[in-house]
């Protein structure tokens, strides 16, 4: 997935001068630190420095076979890596902003990463 803010990137809050884990990562695998959910911005060789998108107001990212509607919560599942609806130890981490249907790979969200709260 390459090219994924449909926002600038200036307008994001990013965490910087930090490493990509080996065996590399593409734009749009998401991760976490602590409780910050995190997207790489573009693809990164092992140990190359990367820079993750921890707020952004238009991104696409990789989603469960969930549907989502304008407007719903989306949550970090760290067990995937993706994003989900709701559940006990998923991160909420933003809001849709354009309806993805179940078969989509993707979904367009307004990402608040470093705002993210467990579901207990």
């Amino acid at each position: 997935m390459s090219n994924i803010l449909r926002c600038k990137l200036e307008d994001c809050h990013v965490l910087e001068g930090l490493v990509a884990p080996s065996p590399g990562v593409s734009a749009g695998d998401m991760g976490l630190i602590e409780a910050t959910v995190y997207a790489y911005l573009s693809d990164y060789a092992t140990g190359e420095s990367c820079v993750k998108i921890i707020e952004a107001e238009r991104i696409v990212l990789p989603k469960e076979a969930v549907a989502f509607g304008v407007g719903e919560d989306v949550f970090y599942d760290n067990s995937t890596a993706t994003l989900n609806a709701t559940g006990v130890g998923r991160y909420w981490c933003g809001k849709c902003v354009e309806a993805a249907d179940r078969d989509d790979s993707t979904v367009l969200v307004d990402f608040s990463g470093n705002d993210a709260e467990v579901v207990s």
